[in-house]
């Protein structure tokens, strides 16, 4: 069985986080399947040396994409098709497509409009919906009336660099904010809140990674690592007091899940795929509330005792969340998708 995979994102974060962990969890299982990867020349070292690597660039959201994409699918002579996102070309092919969240449903009004069209195209044309979290499955199934049964849950994955065996006893005096700075992640209220925490404990500090966070760089209190590296980000993970995570709204919330990987303490919002991730492994605050967020920080560092208990059951609850446990519900579900 040849599946074609769209990797054309897999040097990016976020989707190509997801792309490199699915694709590294197929190597690991090593299965008859023989998997075409399409990304880029430039991409070349990131596919496995086991799969097919065909060469194929396109720009991205738009109609000239569909038509290449669709060109190389049918040249690759393809038995399944996997989308990792929601862009899914004109092809006879079986697809597959992932959903991660419906996040840009809410956004401005073109691109709210953009999104809803294109989820709404790809779930109807596809064989199987993959996505991950029991949140977002439901959130699909509301919006687009969806068949449930035809949707597949595929949590993501945490990178072996995060495992821990147990928590740090003795963290560095920061919080940890990891990510990008758009309004679902709410960052201003988070800056407010560490206000707060930082005229009460003037020794604290809050360090945002992920993005460049310009515009809280002169706080004080504030440090802005912008992008790290992984082998940085797990550092900064175990010698944390917590990770502070006061999305909005989330499909999955990786860095919760790579954060309990490292033994950090979790503080989310109670963004219902966060609570689902974390379950008692975390804090959940109405991450609306400044003075919620402020009070289960001071409270997780004056207290050695339940910050030590939280890390110790993320540690237990991100086993299972691993890329070949991931590659291997997908793997059915090409299968179901091929014998449909």
């Amino acid at each position: 069985m040849r599946i074609g995979i769209d990797a054309r994102k897999i040097a990016d974060y976020g989707i190509g986080t997801y792309i490199r962990g699915l694709l590294g969890g197929f190597a690991e299982i090593r299965g008859e399947e023989r998997y075409v990867v399409l990304a880029p020349a430039s991409a070349r070292d990131l596919v496995p040396l086991a799969f097919e690597h065909v060469v194929v660039d396109a720009p991205h959201y738009s109609f000239r994409e569909l038509l290449i994409m669709s060109r190389a699918i049918e040249r690759a002579r393809l038995d399944l098709f996997h989308a990792p996102h929601y862009v899914v070309p004109f092809t006879h092919c079986p697809i597959v497509v992932t959903v991660h969240d419906l996040i840009h449903l809410r956004q401005k009004l073109q691109n709210r409009l953009y999104a809803r069209v294109m989820i709404g195209r790809a779930v109807r044309k596809s064989v199987r919906v993959l996505t991950v979290s029991e949140s977002v499955k439901r959130q699909i199934v509301r919006h687009f009336h969806c068949d449930e049964e035809k949707i597949v849950v595929t949590a993501n994955g945490v990178d072996e660099i995060f495992r821990a065996a147990e928590p740090s006893r003795s963290p560095a005096h920061y919080f940890l904010c990891v990510g990008n700075d758009k309004p679902h992640k709410n960052v201003d209220r988070l800056i407010e809140a560490f206000e707060r925490v930082h005229a009460e404990q003037r020794d604290v500090s809050l360090v945002l990674a992920g993005a460049r966070f310009r515009r809280f760089a002169a706080r004080a209190g504030v440090i802005t690592r912008g992008f790290v590296s992984a082998q940085e980000l797990s550092s900064l993970y175990r010698n944390a007091l917590a990770l502070v995570m006061p999305s909005l709204e989330e499909g999955f919330g990786l860095p919760a899940a790579e954060a309990m990987s490292a033994g950090a303490a979790v503080i989310t919002s109670n963004a219902e795929a966060l609570v689902e991730i974390t379950g008692d492994a975390a804090l959940h605050v109405d991450a609306t509330s400044t003075t919620a967020l402020a009070e289960a920080m001071l409270r997780v560092m004056s207290d050695d005792a339940l910050r030590f208990d939280l890390a110790s059951r993320g540690i237990a609850r991100a086993k299972s969340l691993t890329w070949r446990a991931c590659a291997e519900k997908t793997r059915r579900a090409y299968r179901e998708a091929i014998t449909f």
